[in-house]
């Protein structure tokens, strides 16, 4: 009974733990940036972490049943291209939709692979990353592209006081939480959990996977837009760190390798932690090459802990 105890309050432990991490460095961050915690100061923050966080968000939903995205920083970059390059032509309304359609659309082939071909997700998003990294460069063959720039203005330094990314933010998180509560998000733990089962009590394995795939791909697409309001313009080859970022963050935030185990809070909390390290590193002076190393020490560790949590559990 008491392991049963355990088991369930450690995904809040986790989460204090990571909560309390996050101050940690959030204090050290403000002895380095004084003003951190002015309004105009949380806008930018949240302007920057906020790709991150979406890019997690869909990493941690592809992982829950089971599977892993290594095509995801291309499926930013390919979102982000298409906003950049139709939000003037077309209008941003439009774009945000085409954008959308686009990470929708190259989430789901990568879903439909798996589930219909059978293959690892490893070895199918891997190659996909190539298919979608061309694309992209077929939208964009060389950085530019153009976002109005009242719109960069509005989301970088707030609109009338508000901070549109904590807005989005607050959305997609919403969105994720009522699919979660649908048929659809139980059965997708459901499949993460045990497949087998889950195809046993009457749930169609493939059709959740493909739909979790585009669901995805649809926070993904989201990262890209973001991206790109972000900087104002397009660039094909900036999605690729988002793609061991993202699984960093969700692997921080509790969610596991074999699926059926991940929750939002926990991946937020992950995003945020390394969005903050990353800019810890960059006021200190820390080499491009340091980061890096220490970004996979991250990975690795988190990993370690995991596994080692996970096998604990299982005695």
């Amino acid at each position: 009974m008491s392991d049963l105890v355990t088991a369930r309050r450690r995904p809040h432990l986790d989460v204090v733990g990571l909560g309390a991490l996050l101050l940690v460095l959030l204090v050290v961050y403000a002895q380095l940036a004084p003003g951190l915690l002015r309004l105009g100061s949380i806008t930018v923050l949240s302007a920057q972490f906020l790709p991150l966080v979406l890019a997690a968000t869909a990493q941690t939903a592809i992982m829950l049943v089971g599977g892993v995205d290594l095509s995801l920083g291309t499926v930013v970059a390919l979102a982000m291209a298409t906003f950049a390059v139709t939000a003037d032509p077309v209008g941003v309304v439009p774009a945000v939709l085409l954008a959308l359609a686009a990470g929708v659309a190259a989430s789901g082939i990568n879903g439909a692979l798996v589930a219909f071909a059978g293959l690892p997700p490893i070895i199918v998003t891997l190659a996909a990353s190539f298919l979608w990294g061309g694309v992209t460069l077929l939208v964009l063959p060389r950085p530019g592209g153009h976002v109005p720039d009242g719109l960069v203005r509005a989301y970088n330094n707030g609109w009338h006081g508000v901070a549109l990314p904590l807005v989005v933010g607050v959305v997609a998180g919403l969105a994720w939480k009522l699919a979660k509560t649908t048929w659809f998000g139980r059965a997708m733990y459901a499949v993460g959990g045990n497949e087998q089962g889950a195809f046993a009590n009457g749930v169609n394995t493939r059709a959740v996977k493909i739909g979790v795939y585009a669901m995805a791909g649809a926070f993904t697409g989201l990262a890209g837009i973001a991206l790109a309001l972000q900087a104002g313009s397009a660039d094909a080859t900036v999605g690729t760190p988002y793609t061991l970022n993202s699984i960093t963050a969700a692997v921080i935030g509790g969610a596991s390798f074999f699926g059926g185990v991940g929750q939002l809070r926990g991946t937020v909390l992950g995003a945020l932690i390394l969005g903050v390290l990353t800019n810890l590193m960059v006021f200190s002076g820390v080499s491009t090459f340091y980061q890096l190393i220490l970004q996979g020490v991250v990975l690795i560790v988190a990993i370690a802990v995991k596994t080692l949590l996970t096998r604990r559990d299982v005695r």
